[in-house]
């Protein structure tokens, strides 16, 4: 049975002052209200089967931005005549169908489309299934110094003929489909990574002694890798101890956690009694609504010991600075 690919963009408008929304008891914060929508189904030569395109009128953020109306040309009177955002989002899901797998250039669009869709009343669990095209891209043709990776530079590298705007979505998506067309888009797609791989690549990305990966799914809350303790809570690689983590977490990146642990049983690490277990988190929200939690244990070495020791160290001085500075005011 033939794929069903939709390649898709979307345009959304942003307010002057944010929006927050509860979503199954927590507070998010609307990344933008989708005025534009454009699509096209290819097969997996990246021929364009058929096409969408739509405006929508917003309910939330009726006003376009300024920065907006810039970059994508859109006017007031677009959002104003536009068909209404809920009517809209259900026609092109409809459109989409059930199965369909949707890819777009980057990772911007689907969290902004369920989103939106939530806030319309609609079933935000689809896409099930997503690709980022530039990961596709860049399998094919790394990227080198100095090389932009928007749409337009892409196009411009490839050689593709501008015949169309930018920002428009219809427009851009009928130019990814350009780029698609001179890939091996199957091989892409076949090789593209699932969350989970990619979560591990991410976690996992130095050489070492990883244990136990784990990746835990469909949660609201982002601090829930602390607080429950079916995340929290690692048995030791060793004994299956429960470990005991040290007081100091350290932050790597923007979403990424660890410490170092001691087994109560045992070393807990293979290596020299005292030394400990790295318990690591990598943190994401994919489809910008719900958190995955991916967690392994790393066994240290006396480099990653040092370095841990030394950061550790790091904190405990601008924590004891913080509360001096707290104290001092009161």
């Amino acid at each position: 049975m033939p794929r069903n690919l939709v390649l898709f963009d979307l345009e959304w408008n942003i307010g002057y002052q944010p929006y927050t929304f509860n979503y199954h008891g927590v507070q998010q914060t609307l990344r933008g209200e989708i005025v534009e929508i454009g699509a096209v189904k290819i097969d997996e030569d990246a021929n364009v089967l058929d096409t969408f395109s739509i405006h929508l009128r917003p309910r939330i953020f009726r006003k376009l931005q300024h920065h907006i109306a810039k970059v994508t040309g859109l006017t007031q009177a677009d959002l104003d005549k536009g068909e209404p955002i809920v009517q809209g989002l259900r026609r092109f899901m409809q459109w989409c169908g059930p199965d369909a797998e949707f890819a777009e250039w980057g990772l911007d669009d689907v969290p902004v489309l369920k989103q939106n869709l939530f806030l319309c009343n609609l079933d935000e669990s689809r896409p099930t299934v997503w690709y980022d095209l530039q990961q596709v891209f860049l399998r094919e043709h790394p990227r080198k110094e100095g090389e932009g990776m928007t749409l337009e530079s892409v196009v411009t590298r490839m050689g593709i003929p501008m015949e169309r705007p930018f920002h428009d979505a219809l427009s851009d998506t009928l130019y990814t489909a350009d780029v698609c067309r001179l890939l091996d888009l199957r091989a892409g797609l076949a090789a593209y990574p699932t969350e989970d791989e990619a979560l591990r690549q991410s976690l996992c990305q130095t050489p070492g002694d990883y244990r136990d990966f784990t990746v835990f799914h469909g949660y609201v809350e982002q601090y829930a890798w602390r607080a429950d303790p079916k995340i929290s809570q690692m048995p030791c690689p060793e004994c299956g101890t429960p470990l005991q983590p040290d007081e100091i977490w350290l932050k790597k990146g923007s979403n990424s956690w660890y410490t170092l642990c001691q087994c109560p049983s045992c070393t807990g690490s293979g290596n020299a009694a005292g030394q400990g277990v790295f318990q690591r988190y990598k943190l994401s929200r994919r489809d910008g609504l719900h958190w995955s939690f991916a967690r392994c244990a790393q066994m240290p070495d006396a480099e990653s010991l040092a370095r841990w020791e030394k950061l550790r160290t790091a904190q405990l001085e601008r924590m004891r600075a913080k509360a001096e500075k707290q104290a001092a005011e009161k």
